[in-house]
């Protein structure tokens, strides 16, 4: 680091024990402070609305600023009491003369922002999470191809931390933020308020928890040649037999040691066989690896910790396909056991994951029987599938199915105290499909079989969510006489006019409305992260369900529309009431979709 030392006047101008303000010649402020014989320099604008430091107060080496009581210690710039550190610069008295470094050793000033603005993730701090982030940014490290601008260190430090501290595994905060950085790369939202909104989902769950305990592990000291030497002989298939086995440290650490030797794609290819076994928590399982996956591949320098949280979230999950309710799911992967898909080499145009998407009319019969219930679904995907029909041109059909379900969903069920439904429920049937077909392209073809199973089970399942009638559109002519447009009835929150203007849509219509509602889910359509995170995957599977769609229509739009339009309860403390008095006097799970 090069000093750059500038004269700040006569030692005899500095009062003891009393702060003074400086200037260089750009007009920077330091707040000075002579104290035992040294001059402390700060700087003057306090990290938290920018007031003078020099017009603070000093008591015991500690100097306070007036406006909001921030603390801050002259030795270290530490805060005592408020939020982030305020930078410190070094000083010296030559020939009765202070003088003060202004250069800033880079590392230092790195490692200083990143533990800010790891403490104010930890305390669910959004705002100062920013300010230290925008710092970070101002030092110029970040690479100017990236999307993320200035922030991408920032954001970098967000998807580690979160991924550190999830006590459970990966979790909604971290699959929120693989899609507003999505949405800022797009040009959708600024890069500032994504941050906002991802650092609070990401705090809120993890407050003031410590980084996850990560086991003995298998690394110890052993030498990188050695631990590929050692891996060669230890197949990727073990993480998936530590998973089933419930060895939870086990399988973190081999993802650990397989990221290090085989990226991201080895660590995709170890957790596939797991991940099409099951619908994991309530399809969280196959959603969370997909946007774990994205995650890695945006920053790779947090790619170990980002697919060991997944890997983790796994071990915890509650195979669903494996409950009663789930009988026809079970029998149809059995017979999909028998059925002669090929093997990882196969390319059969029939049979390959991507083969030729269903016509007109057989997907329009297809997706009638996934929307029936799971068993007629499911037997009607491994019909399909002993067919020759390519899952993810199955699975294309079961998005939109999905979509079609989300649509017609009976909003009574939020209105119920003895039942535990809501539209969060099933837009997991719309993130589990998209999920399943981004998680297909890459699997063996019986894996993306299994998977086109699973997500058909999953949408006929939910069947019981639908509503008697469709939605009527009560205020839609009010609405349209004043000229209003689609963004204008969302904000309004009127389900029916947003509809109405939805289906007079042509496909780039479309395409323009799911950029415009991006802001709308992401900063307006809810309160708590949670629903703020279901808002902002939905629509980003809908629109991607969409996009690859070689039939597109209304659908997913509509979905989007029935989901995020209505103002919901975020928490309902009747409910809670109801079912837990309810519990405790028949000892019966509330109603639910199965």
């Amino acid at each position: 680091m090069k000093s750059d030392w500038i004269d700040l006047g006569p030692l005899s101008e500095f009062p003891a024990e009393a702060p003074v303000l400086r200037k260089d010649d750009t007009g920077r402020r330091f707040a000075c402070v002579l104290r035992g014989g040294e001059v402390h320099a700060l700087d003057d604008r306090c990290p938290h609305q920018g007031y003078p430091l020099s017009q603070g107060a000093l008591r015991d080496g500690v100097l306070t600023c007036a406006w909001h009581n921030w603390k801050f210690e002259l030795a270290s710039g530490a805060c005592m009491f408020g939020g982030e550190p305020v930078r410190r610069y070094a000083t010296r008295i030559d020939g009765g003369r202070v003088q003060l470094n202004r250069a800033v050793d880079t590392a230092a000033e790195v490692r200083r922002l990143v533990a800010g603005l790891r403490e104010a993730i930890l305390r669910d701090e959004p705002a100062r999470a920013l300010r230290e982030g925008l710092r970070l940014g101002a030092l110029g490290l970040h690479r100017g191809e990236t999307g993320l601008g200035s922030l991408h260190l920032a954001f970098e430090v967000l998807a580690r931390d979160g991924a550190e501290r999830a006590e459970y595994g990966f979790d909604h905060g971290l699959a929120l933020l693989a899609d507003l950085c999505a949405w800022v790369e797009r040009g959708r939202i600024p890069a500032e308020e994504a941050f906002v909104v991802a650092a609070h989902a990401i705090g809120e769950a993890s407050a003031r928890l410590g980084p996850r305990g990560k086991g003995p592990g298998r690394v110890g000291a052993r030498s990188p040649l050695a631990r590929i030497a050692d891996f060669e002989l230890d197949e990727p298939a073990k993480v998936s037999e530590a998973l089933a086995a419930e060895r939870r440290d086990e399988a973190e650490a081999r993802m650990r040691e397989l990221v290090e030797i085989r990226g991201t794609a080895g660590a995709r290819r170890a957790l596939m066989p797991f991940v099409a076994q099951h619908l994991y928590d309530y399809g969280h399982g196959a959603i969370f690896l997909s946007k774990a996956l994205e995650l890695a591949e945006r920053f790779s320098s947090a790619a170990d910790e980002v697919l060991a949280a997944s890997t983790v979230q796994l071990a915890w999950a509650t195979a669903d396909t494996s409950l009663p309710p789930f009988t026809a799911t079970r029998a149809a992967l059995a017979r999909l056991a028998d059925l002669p898909l090929p093997g990882p080499d196969g390319a059969a145009e029939a049979t390959r994951p991507d083969a030729a998407p269903l016509e007109g009319a057989e997907r329009a019969a297809f997706e009638a029987e996934v929307l029936a219930g799971e068993q007629p679904a499911v037997e009607a995907t491994v019909r399909w599938l002993a067919r020759g029909a390519g899952p993810l041109a199955l699975l294309g059909a079961i998005g939109h199915a999905a979509a079609v379900r989300l649509t017609r969903f009976d909003s009574a069920w939020e209105a119920r105290l003895d039942a535990e439904v809501g539209v969060l429920d099933v837009t997991h049937a719309v993130t589990f499909a998209e999920a399943a077909a981004a998680l297909g392209r890459e699997a063996l073809p019986r894996e993306a079989a299994q998977l086109a199973v699973l997500a058909a089970g999953f949408v006929g399942k939910l069947r019981k969510a639908d509503a008697a009638a469709p939605h009527a559109s009560a205020t839609a002519t009010t609405t349209r006489a004043r000229g209003g447009g689609l963004l204008q009835a969302v904000e309004a929150r009127d389900v029916g006019a947003a509809l109405e203007i939805a289906r007079e849509l042509d496909a780039a219509g479309r395409r323009r409305a799911f950029a415009e509602l991006a802001p709308f889910a992401a900063f307006d359509a809810a309160v708590r992260p949670i629903f703020t995170a279901h808002a902002v995957k939905t629509l980003e599977a809908l629109e991607r369900l969409e996009s690859s769609d070689p039939q597109p229509d209304g659908a997913y739009l509509a979905a989007l529309l029935t989901h995020v339009v209505p103002v919901r309860r975020e928490l309902s403390a009747r409910r809670i009431a109801a079912v837990a008095k309810k519990f405790m006097s028949d000892g019966r799970p509330p109603d639910g979709l199965y």
